[in-house]
C-alpha cells in the first residue's frame, strides 16, 4: 500500500480494535465544531506544542498521556478517528499483548508526537527528556491498537533526546527533528532523522543546528511537495532555559544534503547563532542576549504556502513583562516581516497567552491559532481562538475554538487534505476531570462568528456587571490569619491570592461584616472564594449565610451549603440595606480549614 489518501485511510482505521462509536462532527459554513474524545485523559497532557496530531485523508489521529494505576505516572495512548465518526483506541506496549507502558510524569516534556507514514505505519515518540529514544511503531497499518516497542531499530541509541517534532513527506517517508544532548561538549544540537519507507528503518540524515554553549530547541517541522525538509527552531543557552531567543528557519534539501535561508541562498551547517543569511526571523533587541529573561521567544509553528514559506506563528514577551502576546512574521522576498497579532497588554492586566500556538495555511488565507488566558479571583480561564486573514485583506479576524475552561490549555493543528478544513487537537488537562477535544475548522466561509479580541476576553472573565457599592466598605470579621490578611482585602476590589481575607485557624464559625458607604437598593450579593493553589474545590467557602443590614436589623437573603464554586450569587430582591454579612458554619474542605474570601460584592438594582 501506497501514501493514503481519503477513502484508503478510512478503509485502515475500520481495521482498528475497541471501536467507540462517536457522533459526527461536521462544521457549518466557518463555524467550528467541537467534539470530546470518549477516552480518559491524564492530568500530564500538559504539551501539545510537539505533534500529537496526524491527519490522513478524512481520519484523525491523536497521542496523548492517560490516566496510569501509578501515581505520578502516565500511559501514553493513540486513538483514531473515521470519516464515519467511529473512534479507535490503543496503548503503547513492549510487545503485542504485554501490559501498556507508563512513564513519569513530566508535565511540559515528556509529550508524545506522531507520524503516520505513506504506507499507513504509525510512529510514535514519547517521553524523551534527555533520555535516550522511546520509540513506537504500529504492527498494521492505521491500526493504534497495535503499537508496540521499536526502539532497538533507531540510530544513536546511546544519544539523549528531547522535543520530537515530526513530518511527513509528500513521498510518504517520515521525518523527525530532535534535540541531541552533547552535554560534554558544552552543546545541545538539532538532529534531523529520515524513515524511509523502501529500507524500512529510519536513520541519521542530518545535522541542522549545534553550538558550543549554546541548546537547539525544535519547534516545527514540515516538508514542502518538493520534497525539501523547512526546519524551524530557537535557541537558549546551554544546557538548558525556559526563556528563549533568536528564533530561526532554514531549509534543508535531501537530493543535495545543503541548507538554505529564507532567500534561498545556501547556509554552511550546523547552522550556528552566528551564521550569516536570512535564518534570524527574531533578532536581539537592544539589551538581549541568550541568557536574557526578557524579552524571549516560546514555542513558534511555520506554514507553507506550496514550497514557499507562508509565515511563522509564535509568542514573545516584551521586556520586563510577564504576559507573551501572539506574533505573525513571513519573508517577503527581501525582509522579515514582523507583527503582532494577540497583543495582551492591550487587553487588560492577568490576560496572556498560554505556551500553544500553531499556524496553517489553504487556498488564500492564513491561520493563527492560540490559546489566550485571563487571570479571574485566583483562577486562570483559557479559550482557544483563531486569528484569519485572507490574502486581500489588511487585519486578522477572530473567533473561538471550543469552550472557555479553567487552566490553560494546549493545541496543534493540521489542515486537512480532502477539503482544506483544519483539525484542531484542544487539551485542556486542568479541567476537572483533563479533557482532550477535537476541533474541525471549515475554509468554506470566513472562520466565524467574528468577534474581537476584547470581547473574547469578557467572555472568558464571565463579568456579570453591575455597580458594586461594598467596594470601600467598612470590614470588620471575626478573626484573620495574619496581618496582611485582613477584611479590608474583602472589599478593595482586587480578585487575587494577594488580596483575600483569611480567617484565623481555630476559628471554626468566623464571620466577615460590611458596612456600606449609604443605603443602597440591592439586586444580588456576589461572594468569590477560594485560592488559586486549588484548581478543586477544596479551599472555597462551603457553607455559609448571606445577611443584609436593614432599619429593622438584619435579615437573611439566603443559606449556601455543600459549595464547590468559587462564585456564589444570592438574590437581593431589592432590599434596601446599609450593611452585608457573612455567617460561617464551614469555612472550606482543605486541610487548613480557613475562610478564604477574594470580594463580597453588593450589586445594586439598575
Amino acid at each position: 500500500m501506497r501514501f493514503l489518501r481519503g477513502g484508503s485511510a478510512a478503509a485502515i482505521a475500520a481495521l482498528t480494535l475497541g471501536l467507540v462509536v462517536a457522533p459526527s462532527a461536521h462544521a457549518v459554513g466557518g463555524v467550528p465544531t467541537v467534539e470530546e474524545l470518549p477516552f480518559a485523559v491524564d492530568s500530564s497532557n500538559q504539551a501539545a506544542w510537539w505533534n500529537p496530531l496526524d491527519v490522513v485523508g478524512d481520519v484523525t489521529y491523536f497521542a496523548f498521556n492517560a490516566p496510569a494505576a501509578q501515581a505520578a505516572r502516565h500511559e501514553v495512548h493513540l486513538a483514531s478517528r473515521a470519516a464515519d465518526g467511529t473512534w479507535a483506541e490503543g496503548c503503547l506496549r513492549t510487545s503485542p499483548g504485554a501490559a501498556c507502558v507508563t512513564f513519569v510524569d513530566d508535565n511540559g516534556h515528556n509529550q508524545p508526537s506522531i507520524v503516520v507514514d505513506g504506507d499507513g505505519v504509525i510512529h510514535a515518540f514519547v517521553s524523551m527528556h534527555n533520555e535516550q529514544w522511546n520509540y513506537f511503531r504500529s504492527d498494521t497499518a492505521g491500526d493504534v491498537s497495535t503499537m508496540v516497542d521499536r526502539t532497538s531499530t533507531m540510530p544513536d541509541l546511546d544519544v539523549d533526546i528531547t522535543y520530537p517534532v515530526t513530518a511527513r513527506g509528500a513521498d510518504g517517508d517520515a521525518w523527525v527533528l530532535v534535540r541531541t544532548g552533547t552535554d560534554a561538549d558544552g552543546a545541545r544540537e538539532g538532529v534531523l532523522y529520515h524513515y524511509d519507507r523502501n529500507a524500512g528503518s529510519w536513520g541519521r540524515e542530518t545535522t541542522i543546528a549545534a553550538a558550543k554553549g549554546y541548546s537547539f530547541y525544535p519547534d516545527d517541522l514540515e516538508v514542502s511537495p518538493d520534497g525539501r525538509v523547512h526546519v524551524l527552531w530557537e535557541w537558549g543557552p546551554f544546557p538548558a532555559d525556559p526563556a528563549r531567543h533568536l528564533g530561526s528557519y532554514a531549509v534543508y534539501d535531501p537530493a543535495t544534503g545543503s541548507l538554505a535561508d529564507a532567500a534561498g541562498a545556501t547556509v554552511p551547517g550546523p547552522i550556528t547563532p552566528a551564521s550569516m543569511g536570512a535564518i534570524v526571523w527574531r533578532p536581539f533587541l537592544t539589551g538581549e542576549t541568550i541568557r536574557s529573561y526578557t524579552p524571549a521567544v516560546q514555542s513558534a509553528k511555520l506554514a507553507l504556502d506550496g514550497s514557499a514559506l507562508a509565515g511563522i506563528g509564535y509568542r514573545f514577551v516584551e521586556k520586563d513583562r510577564t504576559a507573551y502576546d501572539a506574533r505573525f512574521v513571513r519573508w517577503d522576498g527581501s525582509s522579515w516581516i514582523d507583527e503582532k497579532v494577540v497583543d495582551s497588554a492591550a487587553l487588560g492586566d492577568g490576560v496572556a497567552t498560554s505556551a500553544a500556538v500553531d499556524l496553517t495555511r489553504a487556498g488564500s488565507t492564513t491561520r493563527l491559532y492560540t490559546v489566550v488566558t485571563a487571570q479571574v479571583c485566583g483562577e486562570v480561564r483559557s479559550r482557544a481562538i483563531v486569528a484569519e486573514r485572507a490574502d486581500a485583506a489588511a487585519a486578522w479576524t477572530y473567533a473561538a475554538v471550543g469552550e472557555s475552561r479553567l487552566g490553560q490549555q494546549r493545541l496543534r493543528a493540521q489542515t486537512r487534505s480532502t477539503d482544506d478544513a483544519d483539525v484542531v487537537y484542544l487539551s485542556a488537562p486542568a479541567a476537572a476531570p483533563a479533557r482532550l477535544a477535537r476541533a474541525v475548522v471549515p475554509r468554506d466561509a470566513a472562520v466565524g462568528p467574528a468577534t474581537s479580541l476584547s470581547t473574547l476576553v469578557s467572555d472568558l472573565r464571565d463579568d456579570p456587571g453591575g455597580v458594586n457599592v461594598a467596594l470601600g466598605a467598612t470590614a470588620t470579621a471575626s478573626s484573620s490569619l495574619r496581618a496582611d490578611t485582613g477584611p479590608a482585602l474583602a472589599v478593595d476590589g482586587v480578585c487575587s491570592d494577594a488580596s483575600r481575607w483569611i480567617s484565623a485557624v481555630g476559628d471554626t464559625a468566623p464571620w466577615i461584616s460590611l458596612s456600606l458607604t449609604a443605603p443602597a437598593t440591592l439586586d444580588e450579593v456576589r461572594v468569590r472564594s477560594g485560592y488559586s493553589a486549588d484548581s478543586g474545590s477544596a479551599a472555597v467557602l462551603r457553607s455559609f449565610e448571606v445577611q443584609v443590614h436593614t432599619p429593622t436589623g438584619w435579615t437573611s437573603l439566603g443559606s449556601v451549603t455543600a459549595n464547590t464554586q468559587r462564585l456564589v450569587t444570592v438574590p437581593a430582591g431589592g432590599v434596601v440595606a446599609d450593611g452585608v454579612r457573612l455567617l460561617i458554619s464551614d469555612p472550606s474542605a482543605s486541610t487548613t480549614d480557613v475562610a478564604r474570601v477574594f470580594e463580597i460584592e453588593a450589586i445594586a438594582v439598575d
